[in-house]
């Protein structure tokens, strides 16, 4: 029995009928002048539409097998975080009474916990309702191997996900625990078990009995599902892409790769980097050239040739802190690097010297949080050491990043400090969310606070 088709049309009914709750009978309740003109009609509309967009683009409006509760709380939160956006900006281009500012600071925390609420209310409703043993899809797999023993004990211990595992068909199996049956009773088992889908596992089926059991699966009403092995690959997103007769799975560099996650990422980038370029570098780079003045006159700023995506070359900004030398494209800083001059010794302690980088943002170069980019002389060099390097390449490089806020940064002292960055760097690709870059985002701002050992 599956009533998973009707979980997304309960949930988007509960959060319309909340928003609308809140944000349109809450104001003819708490405000203290009620008035309904054209204009308030208007933001009702837009508010429902915006509202509509971010449940589309978030895919909020998911509760399926997989769904996690911390997957939940990201996404809600995301969601709020957008929404006041746009709440926000209404009132920037139309002049509207609307609640009274003591109310509005509730409002929102009162939309998310609400939401929250409701989507949580679904979640255990549905899980208590596949405990009682309803809403399973019998499932089966066919082939012997480790990957189709991992996948029958993750369809035996998860009991969320929705799915019954019968057993795993196999012809030279024979005694072993899950075996239920050989390929010649395939269609057998299909019958008597229901089954819903079927899990092909290549490498544990020989090649001369593929046709047999493809010709079985054709005449059975189920759901196939093929086990890739992709163990070698480091990506995580796969998508089947037809050629002609022909269809291959195409492994994209994590969710940077979708077009929607990339205008998020930039409409943060241009936001933020302006801010920075309007209100701090405005007015500290003239303060730094009066500085320099008085010092060794060689200019305030530091350009270098860095590595980009896809292995572009672009030329990264700093705020010069060390004295005009010909090692800088080779040797790194180091501690009582005595190439380093007294200003640009603050600078490099507080991070002001990587400031001028918010530039490179602003021109599409870099992004605010990404991977590191190295030199062009350790790009070359760990390419050829280090596993994985290059995959740091397949998104912007940033200013700050997952390794860099565990302690990754600066000066590499052994191979195990790059390999550890690198780990880093590829874990925040292949899981790359809003959620994650504002995590970073609040650790950046408490390590500049606080102060890191590795900035000298």
């Amino acid at each position: 029995m599956n009533q998973s088709k009707y979980i997304t049309l309960i949930s988007t009914a509960g959060e319309f009928l909340i928003l609308n709750i809140l944000f349109v009978f809450g104001y003819w309740v708490f405000a203290d002048e009620v008035v309904i003109t054209p204009k308030h009609i208007l933001f009702y509309i837009y508010l429902n539409l915006v509202w509509f967009t971010l449940y589309i683009l978030l895919r909020a409006y998911r509760i399926v097998h997989y769904t996690r509760k911390k997957t939940i709380l990201i996404t809600y939160f995301q969601f709020i975080v957008f929404f006041f956006f746009f709440f926000l900006m209404f009132f920037q281009f139309v002049s509207l009474s609307y609640y009274p500012n003591s109310l509005i600071r509730y409002l929102f925390p009162s939309f998310f916990f609400m939401l929250i609420a409701w989507k949580l209310v679904l979640y255990f409703s549905f899980l208590y309702y596949r405990k009682r043993g309803y809403n399973y899809r019998n499932v089966i797999i066919i082939g012997h191997s480790n990957k189709s023993k991992q996948l029958y004990q993750q369809f035996s211990n998860d009991i969320w996900n929705g799915y019954k595992c019968i057993g795993i068909v196999c012809e030279e199996c024979k005694g072993e625990d899950n075996i239920i049956g050989s390929w010649g009773n395939l269609a057998n088992i299909i019958v008597k078990h229901r089954i819903d889908e079927v899990y092909i596992a290549h490498e544990g089926i020989p090649k001369e009995n593929m046709s047999d059991i493809a010709e079985i699966l054709s005449n059975s009403a189920v759901k196939i599902c093929v086990v890739p092995d992709l163990s070698n690959f480091s990506y995580k997103t796969t998508q089947l892409i037809p050629h002609g007769n022909i269809s291959v799975i195409e492994i994209h560099s994590g969710p940077l790769s979708y077009w929607y996650n990339q205008l998020i990422k930039r409409s943060f980038d241009i936001f933020f980097s302006s801010l920075v370029i309007v209100t701090v570098l405005s007015w500290l780079t003239p303060l730094l050239m009066v500085i320099n003045l008085f010092g060794d006159k060689k200019g305030v700023f530091f350009r270098q040739e860095r590595t980009s995506i896809r292995g572009r070359v672009f030329i990264i900004y700093k705020y010069r802190s060390m004295s005009i030398n010909s090692d800088a494209d080779i040797k790194e800083a180091s501690i009582d690097d005595d190439r380093v001059t007294r200003i640009g010794r603050f600078l490099r302690a507080t991070s002001l010297d990587e400031l001028p980088q918010f530039i490179n943002v602003f021109l599409g170069q870099m992004s605010f949080i990404g991977p590191r980019p190295h030199m062009l002389k350790h790009t070359d060099k760990y390419s050829k050491t280090v596993k994985r390097f290059m995959l740091r390449h397949t998104v912007k490089p940033g200013m700050t990043g997952l390794a860099q806020v565990n302690g990754y940064r600066g000066e590499i002292k052994k191979l195990s400090d790059i390999e550890r960055r690198v780990e880093f760097d590829v874990q925040y690709i292949e899981k790359w969310s809003i959620g994650l870059d504002i995590k970073i985002f609040f650790l950046t701002i408490w390590l500049l606070i606080i102060g890191q050992n590795e900035a000298y």
